[in-house]
């Protein structure tokens, strides 16, 4: 994605600026001429600036202009996001990393692509009249910037790298307190589904599709969170694992095999929970009894939707202990 621009010394300075000064002529008498010179006044490009978050720094630039939202409403919605991923892993995956915002299209958060270039780098997309409320609201940021904090994965482990950012973005932001656990698990319970295993599925590493890459990989780490916290009396959960793969330098800058990682992650936990779940999903379809697991989590919805919980459940600690703000001896 990176391209490299050389410049030219053929040519003179003086002819480049001449053709600067006929470009800048034409431009404006191409302005005046449709009225446009005083939107063009109001709409000005915003500046870039770099933003502090955990004692690390994130490069903030952009493209394009907006119409709804300040220049501080939008680095309000990066601190935002960076905060939530803090609070999950306990500090900012990478030193730096630079984001591009491009502001083009209709209202809202459009899409968002995180690569490992420079030790990290996303762009997101976000319409010219985007409103503070969708910021707030915005869910793609933190869910690219978790893409940071795990080693990049070979082709067909793609949905360990999107399964972590769907389960972990909206717990980070319940955690960091964005988001109500009442609405966390309202989404998760109506698009957790998604993910079982359809007629022909050969299991995660084969299965390529939409539904098995995001939300078959969130299945996943939501199963291992569980299973860790069963073994552990609730002492321990994916959190642990996941901040332990981040501790041993598993950021997205560095190549790792999908093994090395669940190693390093079941170490953290001391269980084996990663590496045996891998095995059991990685070939074979392995559906999941949600309905079941609902249950015994104590979570229900009712005819409305509304989310309901029971205290009473058998896993309601776990439940609790899963979105429960961590501690900083954790």
């Amino acid at each position: 994605m990176n391209a490299q621009y050389e410049s030219s010394d053929t040519g003179s300075l003086q002819s480049l600026f001449k053709i600067a000064f006929l470009r800048l002529t034409m431009f404006s008498l191409l302005t005046a001429s449709l009225g446009l010179t005083g939107a063009c006044q109001q709409r000005t490009e915003l500046p870039p600036e770099t933003v502090r978050i955990c004692s690390s720094t994130i490069a903030v630039s952009f493209d394009g202009v907006t119409n709804s939202v300040s220049r501080q409403d939008l680095i309000g919605w990066v601190k935002r996001s960076g905060e939530a991923v803090c609070t999950y892993y306990g500090k900012f995956p990478v030193p730096h990393m630079r984001l591009d915002i491009r502001i083009r299209g209709g209202a809202g958060v459009h899409s968002g692509v995180t690569y490992p270039d420079g030790g990290g780098y996303t762009n997101i997309s976000l319409g010219s009249d985007s409103t503070v409320a969708q910021l707030n609201d915005d869910w793609m940021l933190t869910h690219e910037m978790i893409h940071l904090a795990f080693p990049s994965m070979a082709r067909r482990h793609h949905w360990i790298e999107e399964g972590i950012s769907v389960y972990v973005e909206p717990i980070a932001r319940v955690q960091a307190g964005q988001l109500s656990a009442e609405r966390m698990w309202h989404d998760v319970v109506r698009d957790m589904p998604q993910g079982e295993p359809e007629p022909g599925d050969r299991g995660l590493d084969y299965t390529h599709t939409w539904g098995r890459t995001y939300w078959g990989g969130a299945m996943f780490c939501f199963l291992a969170d569980v299973r860790i916290r069963q073994q552990t009396n609730n002492q321990k959960g994916l959190q642990d694992a996941l901040r332990g793969i981040l501790n041993a330098g598993g950021t997205i800058s560095e190549d790792w095999e999908i093994e090395r990682a669940f190693a390093v992650g079941d170490k953290a936990t001391g269980t084996a929970v990663l590496t045996d779940l891998y095995h059991e999903m990685r070939d074979q379809p392995n559906p999941v009894d949600l309905a079941a697991l609902w249950k015994q989590l104590g979570i229900s919805r009712d005819a409305n939707g509304t989310v309901k919980f029971d205290s009473k459940a058998p896993l309601a600690e776990v439940r609790v202990a899963i979105t429960r703000p961590p501690t900083t001896a954790r």
